[in-house]
C-alpha cells in the first residue's frame, strides 16, 4: 500500500543527507546539520520550537518547584504565545517526539 513513513525510506534520505551535508561541510556540528535541515524545509522550525517549549517545560518545572501553572505563565513570556498554547505545545506534540510516532517499522 504505501511506504510513506517507512524505515527503508527514512534510511535512505539518511544517506542523502550525509552526502549533502559532507560536501557542504567537511567537519560538520550538530548546529550545522540542523541548519541544513531547516534550509532544506526538511525540519519546520515551529517543530524546533515546540520542542524547545517542551525542553523548557521540563526545565522551568523543576526550577518553579513543579508549579505547572507558573510555568506555563513562564513558557507564555519567553516565546510570546499564550498560556493555553504552551499547554497544548506540552501535551498534544510531546507525543511527536518518538521515533515510534514518526517512523513506520
Amino acid at each position: 500500500m504505501g511506504r510513506k513513513n517507512s524505515s527503508d525510506i527514512v534510511y535512505e534520505y539518511m544517506q542523502v543527507a550525509e552526502k549533502e551535508i559532507l560536501k557542504r561541510w567537511h567537519d560538520p556540528t550538530i548546529i550545522d546539520i540542523l541548519r541544513h535541515l531547516t534550509e532544506k524545509g526538511i525540519v519546520d522550525p515551529k517543530r524546533l520550537r515546540n520542542y524547545m517549549i517542551i525542553y523548557d517545560f521540563d526545565t522551568m518545572l523543576k526550577f518553579n518547584d513543579g508549579s505547572r501553572t507558573h510555568t506555563f505563565m513562564d513558557l507564555s513570556i519567553k516565546y510570546d504565545i499564550s498560556e493555553r498554547q504552551a499547554q497544548s505545545i506540552v501535551y498534544k506534540e510531546r507525543v511527536k517526539d518518538t521515533a515510534t510516532y514518526n517512523i513506520s517499522y
